[in-house]
C-alpha cells in the first residue's frame, strides 16, 4: 500500500509537470449587449491569448455588419511577464426581433483547432429598420488583394535624381507611397538590393504626409525611404525593387444603396502587397587619361596638409595631417601612399571623419594623421603628396599638391630609453630598447656574505617554482589570445551590455521628445543585440531568420513573438501614429532584452 502510494505520487508529480508546460489557450467570445432592440449598435469581439491562424467568424447573418473583422494585437507587463493577446471584432446593429444565437468562432493554434462559446442575444421592438436584401458571411480572415488591385488605391513610386552618372559619382534614390485609403499597418517584406552600390541612408525621421495629385487624382503621399548611392563599377546596374506588405481599410461592397447603408458601411482590412519598379542606372568610367595620383574620389574636394614641425631630434614624433574636405564619396576615400625616408620609422594614419548625408549628396571631410619617428640624425625630405579626383560637373581630373616638407633632424640625447608623444594610442608604438648607459665612477663597494644562494633552501624552491609559473603564463597568454581570436564571441557576451547602452540613449531621447531618434535607438537596440548575442552579421537580420534563431537556441515562443510584435511596433512607428505609449515600447524593449539574456543557452 505504501509503494501504491509513492507509485500514485510520482504519477501526478510528472502529469502535473507536463501541464506546466503545456501552452493554456484560451479563445473566448464576449459582447457589449446581450439585449438590444432593433436599430441598436453592439460589439462581439473574439480574443485569444497566443498567436491564431485560420480565423473563422461565425455566421452573422441574423445582424446588419457595421465594421469588422477589425483585428487588434495587445500586449501587457503582470509582475514583469509580458503577455500578448489577438482579438477580431465587429459592430452589429439589431434588425428583427427575436432570441439569436451567434455560434463559435474557430481557430488554430499550433495546428490545433479551438473555438470560442457561443452568445445569445435578445433583441426586442425599437425602430424599424429595413433589411438587406442579402447578406453574405463574412470574410475568415484579412483579404489579400493583388498588386494590380491595390494600385487602385496605394502604390509606391520609385525615383532616381539621375539614371547616367559617373562611376562613384552619387546619386538619391527616394521611395514615396501613395494612398487614398486608411493605412491600418506596414511591414517591410523585402529591402532593395543595392548590388554594385555603395549606400547610406538618409534620416527621414517621422513620416510626413502631404498631398499631390498624380494621374488626375489626389493623393495622399509620404516618402517612406531615401537613400544616396554611389555606383562602384561601370556598366548598367538596377536597383531592385522595395517590397512592402499593407493593412489598409476599404469599405465593403454589396450594402445596401440608403443613405443610412451607405454612412453605415461596413469596413473590411485588406491586405496589399506592394512592390516597386526597379530602377535601371548607366554607370560611365571614367574618363582613360588618368593621373597615377588617382584612387577613385569623385567629387567636389579641397586638400589641406600639416606638419606639426620641422626641426626634431632623433626618435622624437612628428604628425604630418592631410584633411580631405567637400562634397563626394568622401567616405570611400583611403589612405595616401607616401614615399616617407626609410630611416623614418612609420604607422597606418589615425583617420578622423566628419560628414553627413543629405539629398545633396555627403559632405564633410576626412582626416588622415601619419604618425613619423626619425631614428637617425641628418636632413631628410618628403615628396610633396598629391590628391587627384575626378570632377563630373566638368568631366575632368583635378589634383591638388603640396609643398614638399624638409625635416632637420638633430642628434638624440644618449640616455633617452623611451619615445614619447602625443596623437596616438600607447599601443602603436613599441619601446625599441635602452641605450648603454654612462661608466660609472663613482668608488665601489665590495661586500662579502656568509651563505651563497646557489644550493640553498631558496634556490631549490626558485628551481620548482619557476618551471609552475611559466606553465601558468603559457596558459594564461594562449587563453588571452584565443579571446581575441573570437571577436564574435567577444561580442555575444558584451551584447547585453551594448544592449542597455542604446536603451540609455533611448531613454534620454524619450526625456527630450525626439521620437524619431527614440525608435531608431529602440530599433538599434534590438537588432544589435539580436546581431551580437546571435552572432548574426547586421545586413543579414529579419524576422525570418531572428526566428529561427531564437529557437535554435532555446528561447520560448512567447518571447519570439513579444520580440517580433516589439521590432513591428517600432517600424510602424516610423510611417504612422500607434496606439502604445514610447514610455511602454521602452519597457517592453527592456524586459524582452533581459528575458532572451535569461532564455538563451549557446
Amino acid at each position: 500500500m505504501h509503494k501504491l502510494f509513492k507509485y500514485l505520487l510520482i504519477f501526478l508529480a510528472l502529469t502535473s509537470g507536463v501541464n506546466l508546460f503545456a501552452q493554456d489557450v484560451k479563445f473566448t467570445a464576449a459582447t457589449s449587449h446581450t439585449e438590444v432592440a432593433t436599430g441598436d449598435r453592439f460589439q462581439i469581439q473574439f480574443t485569444a491569448n497566443a498567436k491564431i491562424t485560420n480565423f473563422k467568424a461565425p455566421d452573422l447573418s441574423d445582424f446588419r455588419v457595421l465594421s469588422g473583422p477589425n483585428q487588434s494585437t495587445s500586449m501587457s507587463f503582470v509582475n514583469g511577464a509580458m503577455s500578448t493577446s489577438i482579438s477580431f471584432s465587429y459592430v452589429l446593429m439589431a434588425v428583427k426581433e427575436g432570441m439569436f444565437t451567434i455560434k463559435p468562432a474557430v481557430a488554430a493554434v499550433d495546428g490545433q483547432a479551438y473555438s470560442t462559446n457561443s452568445i445569445n442575444i435578445a433583441v426586442s421592438k425599437g425602430v424599424n429598420v429595413q433589411q438587406q436584401q442579402t447578406q453574405q458571411n463574412q470574410p475568415e480572415e484579412t483579404i489579400n488583394v493583388s498588386k494590380a488591385d491595390a494600385s487602385k488605391d496605394l502604390f509606391i513610386k520609385s525615383s532616381v535624381t539621375k539614371s547616367e552618372v559617373y562611376q562613384g559619382e552619387h546619386i538619391v534614390a527616394t521611395y514615396k507611397l501613395y494612398t487614398k485609403v486608411n493605412i491600418a499597418g506596414n511591414e517591410l517584406v523585402k529591402n532593395a538590393d543595392l548590388n554594385g552600390f555603395w549606400s547610406q541612408e538618409i534620416d527621414l525621421g517621422q513620416a510626413q504626409w502631404s498631398q499631390e495629385v498624380f494621374g488626375g487624382f489626389r493623393w495622399n503621399v509620404a516618402t517612406i525611404r531615401k537613400i544616396v548611392l554611389f555606383p562602384q563599377r561601370s556598366g548598367t546596374l538596377t536597383i531592385d525593387p522595395i517590397e512592402m506588405k499593407f493593412i489598409v481599410q476599404r469599405r465593403a461592397t454589396g450594402g445596401g444603396n440608403s443613405v443610412f447603408d451607405q454612412f453605415f458601411g461596413r469596413v473590411e482590412n485588406v491586405e496589399a502587397t506592394l512592390k516597386s519598379e526597379p530602377i535601371k542606372i548607366k554607370v560611365l568610367p571614367h574618363p582613360e587619361n588618368k593621373p597615377t595620383s588617382f584612387s577613385g574620389a569623385v567629387g567636389q574636394f579641397e586638400m589641406t596638409t600639416n606638419l606639426s614641425t620641422n626641426k626634431v631630434k632623433a626618435n622624437e614624433a612628428i604628425n604630418l595631417k592631410i584633411k580631405i574636405s567637400g562634397k563626394g564619396n568622401l567616405p570611400l576615400i583611403d589612405k595616401f601612399a607616401i614615399d616617407f625616408p626609410k630611416d623614418f620609422e612609420t604607422y597606418d594614419p589615425k583617420v578622423a571623419d566628419n560628414y553627413k548625408t543629405s539629398p545633396t549628396g555627403v559632405a564633410g571631410y576626412k582626416e588622415f594623421d601619419y604618425l613619423l619617428i626619425p631614428r637617425h640624425a641628418g636632413t631628410f625630405t618628403i615628396d610633396p603628396v598629391e590628391f587627384t579626383y575626378f570632377d563630373p560637373s566638368t568631366k575632368s581630373y583635378k589634383t591638388n599638391k603640396s609643398e614638399p616638407f624638409i625635416i632637420e633632424v638633430e642628434k638624440g640625447n644618449g640616455n633617452d630609453a623611451n619615445v614619447t608623444f602625443t596623437g596616438v594610442n600607447k599601443e602603436d608604438v613599441q619601446i625599441l630598447g635602452e641605450d648603454i648607459r654612462y661608466i660609472f665612477t663613482g668608488d665601489i663597494l665590495v661586500s662579502h656574505t656568509k651563505s651563497s644562494f646557489y644550493g640553498g633552501l631558496w634556490f631549490y624552491l626558485a628551481l620548482g617554482i619557476l618551471p609552475l609559473l611559466f606553465i601558468l603564463v603559457l596558459i594564461f597568454r594562449n587563453k588571452i589570445r584565443e579571446a581575441q581570436r573570437d571577436v564574435l564571441g567577444s561580442k555575444s557576451r558584451k551584447a547585453n551590455k551594448m544592449a542597455n547602452k542604446y536603451l540609455a540613449v533611448a531613454k534620454k531621447s524619450l526625456d527630450l521628445q525626439q521620437q524619431t531618434a527614440f525608435y531608431e535607438n529602440i530599433s538599434k537596440a534590438l537588432f544589435g543585440y539580436t546581431s551580437d548575442k546571435l552572432k548574426i552579421p547586421l545586413s543579414a537580420l529579419n524576422k525570418e531568420n531572428i526566428t529561427e534563431k531564437l529557437n535554435g537556441v532555446s528561447v520560448s515562443q512567447e518571447t519570439i513573438n513579444n520580440f517580433i510584435a516589439t521590432l513591428e511596433l517600432c517600424e510602424m512607428a516610423r510611417f504612422a501614429p500607434v496606439s502604445v505609449s514610447e514610455q511602454e515600447i521602452y519597457g517592453k524593449a527592456e524586459i524582452i532584452i533581459n528575458q532572451i539574456e535569461k532564455e538563451v543557452r549557446l
